[in-house]
């Protein structure tokens, strides 16, 4: 047996290649010499396949190959390339000795400048990416490399490393292995608590979710504001975002009204945006999917899905919510992570002295937010359909590539929470102690009507006619607070003045509640001035701390006495001319020095 194997697997073309093995008398003892311990056991495993293949007859060859490709978890044609391999150059080519350069990166001479100029820019890259509170992963630095490449030294993609040597780099920095979820496969669904959802086109299932970001933000003071809210929306089939809610307050029903009213409604934005692409996905969802928090099954979100004609589930395994928890890391990543004032989700690793580092605005996060989602998220290519962006597949998901609008007078719902009153005397209605009044109420003295009422501002409600099972809601008109001077006002603030009052048990009326606003007013006017003020403020208080001025004292020379007081008194005198006092007998006085203020270092550099 052995001498067939010998005769078959050393032809007398290759014998020059495999004396290595002769001399040895058997491959194995060449997987001998790898030291690696997964690589020894699959050459191992080719040298069995190939010495069983080797030995069948040729019209059992095939099936030995097919055998041998699936116990092994190879295609036939990779194990038949093996086998081919094998008799044309022998053992040797089977049987790779290990390198003496293994484990040292070889970079390519077609690169520029050279390998070691781009090992040190990765470096570098990462530790600074990860310095002062932010985030940078191996991803976003191949990013650097490719800009600082292509844009910054004009090359080409040959001429600059690939992102799989950026990753062998960073290898020993990051320390950190990817693990990949299969996915549910090439069909969409949702699973909810009323079963099965089928994802087919674009605006047919919505998910809403929201999250605390990773991030402080600061006033315009640079005072730290805290860590602000998202709630975002996504269509499932092209994962395109719809729209956004961003705020301090944790995320409630209001909050996600404002979102979907985000969403539904086409997009506008300014100048200051600076936007390359415009946010085209809108419309009405058939479904709208969520988890089952209490902000989601609210009375205020009921009655917007049954405004709009939106059905309302709730998932049924905390998985399905993997899409929209994925727009969060992302952003998370490729966003908040390289801005100041990143905390990071893990406290345990959370970067030092974020608070030292924070200095991001709230408008500035909510542009840049837009401009992520907009230019960056919507303009991908979708992970199930490579040749297709986000936005690209979002249009060749909808039926009749038009999506179902509503005016938006009816989005009205979205913004405003809703609370029954009985109408009055004389067209009034009471909420939250102010009283609002229209003429036109007077014709429902006594009956119940819908308020709606938006928490940012109370100064002005809409009244609703109340829903029966033979007629909807419908509009009636707007009343304005009649006791309250202004056109806005703000719940939580009035909430606020009303406590306030009852704890200095004073009654709340008219009167008092315009001196306390006016005491706000005057307060907030005192206290606001430009950041180049203040600035320019501390900057000489901290001069004037820091770097005293030092004091000379120094004598003037004597001067001859004056002959003529009157051309004295009438010549301009200059820095140096003053008169020098005379006494009675024609003797100079004693006159106190002059005290001049000079910058003690500028003088000694002066002098030297």
């Amino acid at each position: 047996m052995q001498q067939s194997i010998t005769s078959e697997s050393t032809p007398p073309d290759i014998v020059g290649t495999s004396n290595l093995a002769n001399q040895l008398g058997h491959p194995r003892l060449l997987a001998d010499l790898i030291d690696d311990a997964e690589g020894k056991r699959e050459i191992l495993l080719k040298i069995d396949a190939i010495q069983d293949i080797s030995q069948a007859e040729k019209k059992a060859r095939r099936e030995r190959i097919k055998h041998w490709a699936k116990k092994l978890g190879k295609s036939p044609r990779t194990v038949d390339r093996w086998f081919q391999t094998f008799r044309k150059e022998g053992w040797s080519a089977i049987i790779h000795a290990t390198r003496s350069d293994k484990g040292i990166l070889q970079g390519r001479k077609s690169w520029k400048p050279n390998t070691e100029y781009w090992m040190k820019f990765i470096e570098k890259t990462y530790k600074d990416g990860n310095r002062h509170s932010r985030r940078m992963n191996r991803n976003q630095v191949y990013n650097q490399v490719k800009g600082h490449a292509t844009l910054q030294l004009g090359l080409q993609a040959h001429e600059y490393p690939s992102n799989r040597f950026v990753y062998k780099v960073l290898e020993p920095l990051a320390n950190k292995q990817k693990v990949r979820h299969p996915g549910q496969g090439p069909g969409l669904w949702i699973q909810t608590t009323d079963g099965t959802i089928s994802v087919e086109r674009s605006n047919q299932v919505w998910q809403i979710d929201h999250t605390c970001l990773d991030t402080l933000l600061t006033n315009e003071q640079y005072e730290i504001a805290g860590s602000p809210f998202l709630t975002a929306i996504i269509d499932t089939y092209s994962g395109c975002t719809l729209g956004f809610y961003l705020g301090f307050s944790s995320a409630g029903s209001h909050e996600v009204g404002i979102a979907l009213r985000h969403a539904i409604l086409q997009k506008r934005h300014g100048p200051e945006y600076q936007l390359n692409k415009a946010w085209e996905p809108y419309g009405l969802p058939d479904y709208i999917v969520t988890d089952r928090a209490k902000e989601f099954k609210s009375t205020h979100l009921k009655q917007i899905a049954a405004e709009l004609g939106i059905k309302l589930r709730y998932r049924a395994y905390p998985e399905q919510g993997g899409m929209i928890e994925s727009l969060f890391d992302k952003n998370n990543k490729e966003v908040l992570s390289q801005l100041p004032g990143y905390t990071g989700s893990n406290v345990q690793k959370r970067p030092e002295n974020a608070e030292k580092y924070a200095c991001v605005f709230y408008e500035e996060l909510e542009q840049i937010l837009t401009r992520y989602f907009v230019d960056h998220y919507n303009h991908h290519s979708h992970p199930k359909a490579i040749h297709q962006t986000r936005n690209q597949r979002w249009w060749a998901g909808l039926l009749g590539h038009k999506p179902r609008t509503v005016d938006e007078h009816r989005l009205d719902i979205c913004l405003r929470k809703t609370i029954p009153r009985k109408v009055q005397k004389r067209g009034t209605v009471l909420f939250e102690c102010l009283v609002y009044q229209g003429e036109w109420l007077e014709d429902y003295q006594g009956q119940y009507v819908l308020l709606r009422y938006d928490p940012r501002n109370i100064s002005t409600l809409m009244v609703y006619s109340p829903e029966t099972e033979r007629e909807p809601s419908h509009f009636l008109g707007t009343v304005k607070a009649r006791d309250h001077e202004g056109d806005h006002l703000v719940l939580a603030d009035w909430k606020e003045t009303k406590k306030r009052f009852r704890e200095a048990g004073e009654a709340i009326d008219q009167s008092s509640i315009l001196a306390e606003r006016i005491k706000i007013q005057k307060f907030a006017q005192e206290k606001i001035k430009t950041l180049k003020q203040r600035r320019k403020a501390e900057q000489k208080r901290i001069n004037r701390k820091s770097n005293p001025t030092n004091v000379i004292e120094l004598v003037p020379k004597t001067k001859a006495p004056p002959t003529q007081d009157k051309q004295n008194a009438t010549a301009p005198k200059t820095y140096n001319e003053r008169p020098i006092p005379v006494s009675g007998n024609g003797q100079l006085q004693a006159q106190a020095s002059e005290i001049i203020a000079f910058d003690w270092n500028a003088l000694l550099n002066n002098e030297e």
